[in-house]
């Protein structure tokens, strides 16, 4: 079992919030509306409140708007009723899929996401805050107008930071980046009044699926989902690529038609799901984390049983040449396995989930698998190796954050994986021709990454990196006696990954805590 490392903050509140019973009825949600935030919001002639109605926003948008009302205004609201309004709100001025999907990665909590903002939103916005943020809102002209209002009065020394004293920020921000913001992001759009309009994918029934979880690795298995009312039930199981076989509980939330929120007991760890379902229904992705610490956690992928047969993926995805090996195919409506390429074999046994296929790949077998069952098939989803001749740390850059130490903010680990390849044709590592073979074991340390870390012996104070899990814990928050100047215990480390004679190299920045960590940073 892994550890908590990290006290609780508002976005595992989040996690919380965003599993309150929900109102059976959607018209709840007007009253509801009026009885809790009409005491500020002026309705029109239509009953629409002022401010609310120019606005639509993801479930953690409209949470994080409630929980400022509630902490910067005075709004008194019960957990139950704030559960319910975000529901609402995300039901009625929501985002449809099409205008979220490039931004998933902020509410999946993906800890090493580097955003490439273009000018002048990138100097404007993003200095203070994930580009992410914003593109998950759609207000009207006027909305961001007033939203720059807000800016000032909330962050009344916003003018005099870098990047705001060197320029004549408002005039920029109401001459150029209100207009800017109200082009690319309109409250009103075909996308959104289509999905308004559209019949909703159903949570309910058995979903097939794959994962990563941080101490275990590839993983697979079944989810249940039932209930007449949210939040629903989740039930279920989960298999390792080695074989144990976790019990999997919890409550789900449905918010927007698609947007899947779930809090589940895997083998007694806590962890949360930040899911999309297809438009169609029949496909959940997104990603797991621990609930303690969202950094620790990997990518999801689901099919839903009972439709059009489908592969949601294969676990092992990466075999060693010359080891049998199980492979399971993990979909729906499987029948015989059919697998192609640097590996050809048929047969298998059909299972809880999907189908399994035992194989041998000789000791000089190198190259990508493909996986047919009738219908369905997955390209490439198979490696198969006999060699590394490169590899990649991923992510390349990540950052940790000191914790504990009698504070309020926790430590907050990183998690690296060891990505194989092979030389393209143009014989040469580090080329575009290189061929991705896949996450392999490695042995991880650490080392410092240039000369002033290693002069403040960063690898002693900044934390221990785990040898087989590359997963980086740091230190203790505070002052530490034993540095320069009692500094704290932050570090600029090489993180190294190493199989047989090829090694990969990352960079990791130890930090100091994040003190305000809201559900889209």
């Amino acid at each position: 079992m892994i550890p908590s490392l990290r006290k609780g903050h508002l976005a595992g509140l989040a996690g919380l919030l965003l599993l309150m019973p929900l109102p059976a009825a959607a018209e709840d949600g007007p009253a509801l509306l009026d009885a809790n935030c009409g005491g500020c919001h002026a309705a029109d002639e239509t009953g629409v409140l002022s401010r609310v109605k120019g606005q639509r926003k993801t479930p953690e948008g409209w949470l994080m708007t409630i929980v400022r009302m509630r902490l910067f205004h005075g709004m008194e609201i019960t957990p139950e009723d704030q559960g319910k309004l975000v529901h609402y709100l995300s039901e009625t001025q929501g985002l449809a899929p099409s205008e979220a999907a490039d931004y998933r990665y902020i509410l999946e909590r993906e800890p090493a996401v580097v955003e490439d903002v273009d000018a002048p939103l990138g100097e404007m916005c993003s200095r203070c805050h994930s580009a992410a943020r914003f593109t998950l809102q759609r207000r009207t002209q006027e909305e961001w107008d007033l939203h720059i209002d807000f800016h000032v009065g909330q962050f009344q020394t916003l003018e005099y930071q870098a990047l705001g004293r060197d320029r004549e920020w408002l005039k920029i921000a109401r001459e150029e980046i209100v207009p800017l913001l109200a082009e690319r992001y309109p409250l009103e759009s075909d996308a959104w009044t289509t999905w308004l309009e559209a019949r909703k994918p159903e949570a309910n029934g058995t979903w097939l699926f794959t994962t990563t979880l941080p101490d275990k690795g590839e993983a697979y298995g079944r989810l249940e989902v039932s209930g007449d009312a949210q939040p629903l039930t989740v039930s279920g199981s989960l298999v390792t690529a080695a074989g144990e076989e976790l019990p999997v509980s919890g409550r789900l939330n449905v918010y927007t038609g698609y947007e899947w929120r779930a809090n589940l007991d895997i083998g007694g760890d806590k962890y949360r799901q930040i899911l999309a379902m297809s438009e169609e229904g029949d496909r959940l992705s997104g990603r797991q984390f621990l609930h303690a610490e969202d950094s620790l956690g990997g990518a999801f992928r689901a099919v839903k049983a009972g439709g059009t047969a489908a592969i949601a993926g294969v676990v092992p995805s990466t075999l060693p040449a010359g080891s049998e090996e199980t492979v399971q195919v993990v979909g729906t409506g499987l029948g015989d396995v059919a697998l192609s390429g640097a590996l050809v074999a048929s047969g298998g046994a059909a299972n809880l989930y999907g189908a399994s296929i035992k194989v041998t790949p000789s000791d000089e077998t190198d190259g990508l698998v493909s996986v047919a069952s009738g219908e369905a098939s997955a390209e490439n989803a198979i490696a198969v190796y006999s060699h590394i001749d490169s590899l990649k740390v991923e992510p390349a850059f990540g950052v940790a954050r000191v914790g504990g130490g009698g504070g309020s903010a926790g430590k907050v680990p990183a998690r690296f994986d060891a990505v194989g390849y092979w030389n393209g044709p143009d014989g040469e590592a580090g080329t575009e021709d290189d061929i991705r073979i896949g996450v392999v074991p490695a042995r991880w340390t650490v080392a410092p990454f240039n000369e002033e870390a290693e002069h403040l012996k960063d690898v002693e104070h900044a934390g221990q990196m785990d040898t087989e899990l590359g997963i980086f814990v740091p230190g203790v928050a505070g002052p530490n006696p034993d540095r320069p100047f009692s500094t704290n215990n932050a570090g600029n480390l090489k993180v190294l990954a190493t199989n047989g004679d090829v090694t990969g190299e990352g960079q990791l920045i130890v930090t100091v805590q994040r003190w305000n960590d809201p559900p889209i940073r």
